[in-house]
This record gives C-alpha cells, sequence and structure tokens, in this order.
C-alpha cells in the first residue's frame, strides 16, 4: 500500500508530501561524524519499508484536529512521525540482533555485515535519535514515545519468557505483542495527534486505535510467516517455528484435532523437516481462520474507537483502513489463502 494508495484511502491528498517531509528528516536524523554508524544506519532507515507508522500519525493528526491538510505537513507532525520511524527501525536492528538474522527484505542485515556489536549501537544511535526529535516537538511527545520503547522492551521480553513453549497461552501471547508491536502502532496515532495540540480526549481515542490496530497488524504478520512464501516476505517460512515463538495460528492449531502431531514437532530447536511439517498441520488447521477472524475483532475495536473524534474525511479514512490493509497484505503476500477462502465461501 504506497503513499497514494493510503492518501486516496484517508482522504488526504497532501499526504505523499507530508511522506515526503517525514524521508527528509530521516535523512537528515541519520547524519553523524563517525562512517561505521552513519552508514549502516542509512541503509536500514532509508532502505525501503511501508512508512505505515508515520503515515498513521499523520492521518491521526488530520483526524484529531479537523485540520486535515494543514495538519499533515505541519513541522512538529512530521518530527512526531519521523520519531516513531526512527524507533521502528532501531527496534528492528535490535530485533535481528536477537535472532541472529543475515537478512532483512533481502539485504544483509548490520549484524551479519557489521557485527553484533556495531548493529547494538547503530540500533541504539537510532533510539537515541528518535529521542531528541520528539524531545523538540512538546514534553508530552517526548513522553509518550519513551513510554512505548519500554513496552516495546516488556513485550519483547515477555515473548523471550516463552520460547518453544508449548503450554504458552493466547492472553500471554497478546501481553506480548500489545508492548512489542502495538506499542509503536499507539505511540505513531497519539504522536500525531498530541504534536498537533489535539484534545486531550482524541489523543487517548487514538492510543485505543492504535494499539487495536496494532494487534491486528502482528497477528497478520504471524499468519504470513506460516503460510506465505519466501519470495514474498523477503525472508524464509517459518522462521517463528524455527526460534520457538508459537504465535496465535499455531497455539490455536494446537488446540485442534492435530495439535498432538503438531506439539511433537515444537517444544524444541527443530529440524527442516520438523518446520515443514509443522507449517503443513497449522495450514491445513482452522488456526490460520480463526486468528484472522481474532485480527477483525481488533480492527473492529480500533474502528469503534474513532465515535470519540470529530466526523471528517480523515476519521472515515481511519476506519476503513484496519480492514483495507489487512486484505491488501494478505492479497499480496498469500494469495493462495485468500483464493482458498473465497472458493471456501463461494460453496
Amino acid at each position: 500500500m504506497d503513499p497514494v494508495e493510503l492518501a486516496a484511502l484517508l482522504g488526504l491528498t497532501e499526504l505523499p508530501a507530508g511522506l515526503e517531509a517525514v524521508e527528509v528528516e530521516l535523512d537528515r536524523a541519520v547524519v553523524v561524524t563517525r562512517d561505521e554508524i552513519e552508514q549502516p544506519a542509512r541503509r536500514v532507515v532509508l532502505g525501503g519499508g511501508k512508512r505505515l507508522r508515520p503515515a498513521l500519525a499523520l492521518g491521526c493528526a488530520a483526524a484529531a484536529t479537523g485540520r486535515d491538510g494543514d495538519a499533515v505537513v505541519d513541522p512538529d507532525v512530521v518530527l512526531g512521525a519521523t520519531a516513531v520511524e526512527l524507533v521502528q527501525a532501531g527496534s528492528l536492528v535490535h530485533d535481528d540482533i536477537m535472532d541472529e538474522a543475515g537478512e532483512r527484505r533481502g539485504v544483509p542485515t548490520i549484524n551479519a555485515k557489521e557485527g553484533p556489536s556495531q548493529a547494538l549501537l547503530v540500533g541504539d544511535f537510532l533510539l537515541a535519535r528518535a529521542g531528541q526529535l520528539a524531545a523538540t516537538v512538546n514534553q508530552d511527545v517526548a513522553g509518550l514515545l519513551a513510554a512505548a520503547i519500554a513496552d516495546l522492551c516488556i513485550g519483547q521480553s515477555a515473548e523471550v519468557a516463552t520460547l518453544f513453549d508449548v503450554d504458552r497461552s493466547v492472553s500471554a501471547y497478546e501481553d506480548s505483542i500489545r508492548g512489542k508491536t502495538a506499542a509503536l502502532f499507539r505511540a505513531a496515532c497519539e504522536i500525531g495527534a498530541a504534536a498537533a495540540e489535539a484534545p486531550d480526549g482524541a489523543v487517548t481515542a487514538l492510543a485505543t486505535y492504535g494499539t487495536a490496530f496494532g494487534m491486528a497488524f502482528q497477528v497478520v504478520d504471524d499468519v504470513l510467516d506460516l503460510v506465505s512464501t519466501a519470495e514474498a516476505l523477503g525472508k524464509p517460512v517459518g522462521n517463528d517455528i524455527r526460534e520457538g515463538v508459537y504465535s496465535l495460528p499455531v497455539l490455536l492449531a494446537l488446540r485442534g484435532p492435530d495439535g498432538a502431531a503438531l506439539e511433537a514437532r515444537l517444544g524444541h530447536r527443530p529440524g527442516e523437516d520438523e518446520v515443514a511439517h509443522a507449517l503443513a498441520l497449522v495450514r491445513g488447521s482452522d488456526g490460520v481462520a480463526a486468528a484472522l477472524d481474532r485480527a477483525r475483532e481488533f480492527n473492529a475495536e480500533a474502528v469503534a474507537a474513532l465515535s470519540e473524534l470529530p466526523p471528517g474525511p480523515a476519521r472515515d479514512g481511519l476506519a476503513a483502513l484496519p480492514d483495507a490493509y489487512l486484505d491488501w497484505v494478505l492479497d499480496a503476500k498469500a494469495p493462495d489463502l485468500v483464493a482458498g477462502a473465497a472458493t471456501a465461501a463461494g460453496r
């Protein structure tokens, strides 16, 4: 979903201009006197990505204030959106260190190319730059960003604590993703509103919206890790199973008729034959469909939170976005799953 598509969905013709302003600020943020930090940071930050979180910040600024185009290109809102994206980039660097990942989007990771120690420094540098930008906006934005970073760490820690645990509960899974993923969606939405000096009630409503949308986003991402292809994802399929991260589709599949067979392939670091068998069992279960149903429930929670905002095109666009994004990403990265669901529905 590119900026033009997002602009049309959100009813904000200025959105591409706002995102271009974010790109300019991202470029400035990675400038530093040490090439061994700047070059890998530049590779990560400017190497692509959907820029969904900055787009959310810009859209939420417009929806919360009714200022539409003016809010989208407001310099403070742009800085807040940039800070959020820098946290996203820094957290991905840290994730790659923890996962010992060799590639991301087909490009060597910093830990693979420059080494884990240098990757740690780059990740920390990006988080620090994010804090600096947030502090230039206002104290509220700085506090919201810091809270999100803390929640991100807590959520990631909760995930690590349940690695290879076949008894992991659904509530434990949701607690983890509420921190490791949804917290930054929340921050994008509330920071966009706070940077635009929206009323407190609007900031709170958009925090709820962002949290619920972020939960759905992670559930869908976890589904894709199980049903997509390496070509579509830019990384191997089934990484979560390899690393012992048992996501919602897996947890639900464990409760199904083939749960015992699936459990036999889990609970330890598996070989590739076990990964392939586990993927087949999950794909053949009701876990994937049930997980997508849960994602749509989260999307509905996000939309309900928007009732606190003044009516307008930006609010309507935000309401349409969660389900539109879910449908778009599934169609782009798991077309066979979409086709199968359509066939089943037509029976």
